[in-house]
This record gives structure tokens, sequence and C-alpha cells, in this order.
């Protein structure tokens, strides 16, 4: 294998290592828990470095605010100290030191510097020791989320790499379980098409021609609203022109990604997103299966739409995210201080009190803030109709992963199911004439 497909390979292990975290607690089966435990933990770990990434520019990493991340990343202080710690420092992407008491004395994050992420993700796996099983389950999500194969090529290709059949058919069975490859029946193959709600994110794909080319029924559902979510990110769920079947669906295959910011009170709102994005690759190579992104997006959005009148609610979020990365720090204001908690667990900003209640945002993750405003501004009708009412504080972040349903009805599904069997069709023309998408 030469260093082009090598590093390209890396790139796609590492991303379905952060797929599978994704899933983590949609996974409820402790046998299949025990099974995938070292993708687990491997998961965990890097959640827990993305969220210290940037920090030590600004602040000291102290004891307590690590082991605040790790919590916020599933980790308790066992398994940080004695498993997830030293197999970050192995992996290169922290140093750090104990004192006599057990408390982490310092902590130096080089996340992203000495390797891209998704490098590093790779390495940080290696450290943990991954079983064949462990290797063969993350080809097989990897291999679905490059294209829709029949379930025989889909085992094939994970033979391809160096593992024997019962191998391939435990680790196809595995990534089902969990829910990172869906299946679709293929009358013509009389068997199942196996495939990823990622696979419409593959950089081999240009999904406007793919839907472009679709037949008339498939093409008139799928067509608009994809061109919609691709030109503008971020979009208010109501906004979209198809009906709540077809975009159930989409969203329950990986078409479309929607991202919900839910209230205390349970009131949400909710904004969607095109799966091409995951393919614009920066040093920051996993940001984007975090959904960091999103979550500052939406987060700001929900801020204008329903943050409390009178405690400096967001009149344009433009200009709110320009300022934060023109001067680094925005505020004071009441609302700050209630309303970004979840953008402060994710280490994306830090919340600095000030008197009477108010409160500073401080930028941690300059480049989070920086590709977002590119989403911002191309929202060009800020008008929602979410079910909101002013003054509601967000509570709980759904992610597109948290999102998706095994339901889909009647044609809208048979939509769906048509398309992927398109898409398998198209992408093998494509290999054949070696000219993906062009």
């Amino acid at each position: 294998m030469d260093d082009e497909k090598r590093r390209d390979e890396v790139k796609r292990l590492g991303r379905a290592v952060v797929f599978v975290h994704q899933h983590d607690h949609k996974i409820t089966d402790p046998l299949v828990r025990a099974e995938v435990e070292i993708l687990l933990l491997t998961g965990k770990a890097m959640d827990l470095a993305a969220r210290l990434k940037g920090h030590q520019s600004l602040v000291v990493l102290t004891h307590e605010l690590v082991v605040g991340y790790a919590k916020h990343a599933g980790l308790g202080g066992l398994e940080l100290t004695n498993t997830v710690l030293p197999a970050l420092k192995a992996a290169g992407l922290i140093d750090y030191r104990i004192d006599q008491a057990g408390r982490i004395s310092h902590l130096e994050e080089y996340i992203g510097v000495s390797a891209t992420v998704t490098e590093q993700t790779v390495a940080l796996l290696d450290s943990l020791g991954p079983q064949r099983s462990d290797l063969a389950f993350l080809h097989s999500v990897e291999i679905g989320a490059i294209a829709p194969l029949a379930a025989s090529q889909h085992l094939q290709e994970i033979t391809k790499r160096g593992f024997t059949e019962p191998e391939a058919l435990e680790a196809l069975r595995l990534a089902r379980a969990v829910g990172l490859n869906l299946d679709a029946p293929s009358d013509e193959l009389n068997e199942l098409v196996v495939f990823s709600p990622y696979v419409w994110g593959t950089k081999q794909l240009s999904l406007a021609t793919f839907l472009g080319g679709l037949p008339p029924n498939e093409r008139e559902a799928l067509l608009g609203m994809s061109e919609q979510v691709l030109s503008t990110p971020g979009l208010h769920l109501s906004k979209l022109n198809a009906n709540p079947a077809i975009i159930r669906s989409a969203t329950n295959v990986g078409l479309i990604q929607a991202a919900t910011v839910r209230s205390a009170t349970g009131a949400s709102s909710t904004y969607v997103f095109s799966p091409l994005l995951e393919v614009e690759d920066n040093a920051c190579t996993t940001t984007e299966a975090f959904h960091l992104r999103k979550l500052f997006v939406a987060h700001i959005l929900f801020g204008r739409d329903s943050a409390a009148l009178g405690g400096g609610r967001v009149q344009d979020p433009a200009v709110l995210v320009n300022a934060l990365l023109r001067r680094g720090t925005v505020g004071p204001a009441t609302n700050i201080g209630t309303d970004y908690h979840l953008l402060e667990a994710a280490g994306v900003v830090a919340v600095e009190p000030n008197e009477g209640g108010r409160a500073f945002l401080r930028l941690v993750k300059p480049e989070i803030a920086e590709s977002a405003l590119t989403w911002i501004r191309r929202i060009t009708d800020t008008s929602g109709t979410a079910d909101l009412t002013r003054g509601q504080r967000p509570a709980t972040f759904i992610t597109p992963e948290d999102g998706r349903t095994k339901e889909s009805l009647g044609a809208s599904h048979e939509i769906m199911v048509a398309s992927i069997h398109e898409l398998r069709k198209e992408m093998q023309r494509a290999a054949r004439r070696d000219d993906p998408w062009a």
C-alpha cells in the first residue's frame, strides 16, 4: 500500500472510531458493549482530547478542569488516571505529571500538532491494544461509509483486508447491531444491500450530480431538499421544502443531518446540515464528526430564537461571532451565564462570571467559530417556526446520530431504498471507469 492510500485508510479508520463514539450511549446490550470496549474507550478518550484542545493558550489545565471535562466525556477518575491519560501520552497527544496525592499537577496537549487528529486517533487505538475483531469491525464501518454494497460484496471487501470469513461475518453483525451499518433489501440482487448513514459524505460523491440523475420520483423528492441543506447549513427544519415523511426517512439514512437544541422544559429547535460537510477536513479532522461546529451554530441560532429579552439576546448571529473572533471575548451579559453550558462542556468556549450576575464569553476554539461563521452568513432567511418561547435555556444537544430512528414509513421509505440502490450502481460504474463523480 502506497503512502497516500495508507494515509487515506488511517483517516477513514480514525473517523470510524469517532462514529462508534457517537453511537456509544445507543449501544445498550452489555455483551455488544463488551465486544467493542476498546473502541468505545478510544472514542471517549478522543472526546476528552477534543475538549482539552486549545485551552492551554488561555488557562492552565488544572486537575479540576481535566477531571471535569473527562466526566462530560463519560470518563470516571479511575479510568482517566489508570488507562486514558497513559494511553493519550503513549500516542503523543498529551504530556502530564501526577503528584504524590494522585492529582494532575501538569498537563500539556498536542492535539493535531505532531500528526493529524485522525492519525492520532489510530495511534491512540494502537496504544490500547485492539484485537483483530476490533479492527475488522472498524473496517466494516469504513467500507459501509465508502459505498453501498451487497452483503456478500461487503464481506468480500473485509476479507480482502486480511480478515477471515468468520471475522468478517462477526464484524458486519456488530456494525449492524450498533446501527453503524444499515441495510436495504434488494429484489434485484436477492440479498441485502449494506450501507452506512455516513456514505453520503464520501469524498467520491457529488451529491447534486447523483440526485439529479435519479428517476423522476426520487429526484423530485430529494434534490431540492438536499440542495437547500447544502447551500444553507444550519437552516431551520421548518424551512425544508419536503414533506415530513421524506425528511424523516432522509434523516434516518443520513442524507441530511439534523441537530437539535432542547430546553429544560422539553421545547426544541432543530437545524439541518448536509453530510458533505463531513469531508471539509482541516487541521482538526475529527471536529466535524464530534459535531462541534453544528453545536456552535445551533447554539448561536437558538440564542437568537429563544434567549430571554433584556439579558443580552443575540440580535445578529454573524455580528456576535465576528466580535468573538476579533476580540476573543464578548459580554458581559446575563444570558451568557445561563445559555452556553453545553458549548462550555464541549470546550468550545469558556464562561467567565462578572459582577451583577452577568458573564463574559471567551472563545477557546477559534477554528470552530471561524468555520461556523461561514455557515451563519449563508442563512439568509433567519425566521423559524420553532416550538420555543423567549427565555428558554439550552439543556440538551441532540446529535444527528441521536436523532435517527429505525422507523421510516411507506412511500418515503421506498424512495430512500431506491436511492440507495441507485447509489450502489453509480458508484460501481464510477469505479469501473476510474472516474468517480468527475
